[in-house]
């Protein structure tokens, strides 16, 4: 199997989950239960709803539990309010943002 780097050679600059959280663009508030998977919040979103964001975080749960024929093993995407709240589930965690910081 060929890799992106065999195809597009060395990334040029790699910006990662760490260098986010530490510059401020987004916001750890926890992680699932009896994991290490991380919840994250845009500090875009988190600072419009930093007063009930764990309500945003139950909504997106469940949402997240649902079967979507979109789904694949790496990537699920939940619009928990229209124009207003997506969460994206990867790899990297559970991140909930607005749809312009995607």
């Amino acid at each position: 199997m060929t890799t992106l780097t065999e195809v597009y050679g060395e990334p040029i600059s790699i910006y990662t989950l760490q260098n986010a959280l530490d510059d401020g663009i987004l916001i750890k508030v926890g992680k699932l239960t009896n994991s290490n998977i991380p919840i994250i919040f845009t500090s875009n979103l988190f600072n419009e709803v930093k007063n009930n964001y764990k309500k945003i975080i139950t909504q997106g749960l469940k949402l997240l539990n649902k079967k979507n024929k979109e789904d694949d093993d790496c990537y699920k995407l939940r619009v928990i309010e229209k124009n207003r709240i997506w969460v994206i589930s990867n790899n990297e965690g559970v991140t909930f943002m607005k749809p312009e910081d995607y």
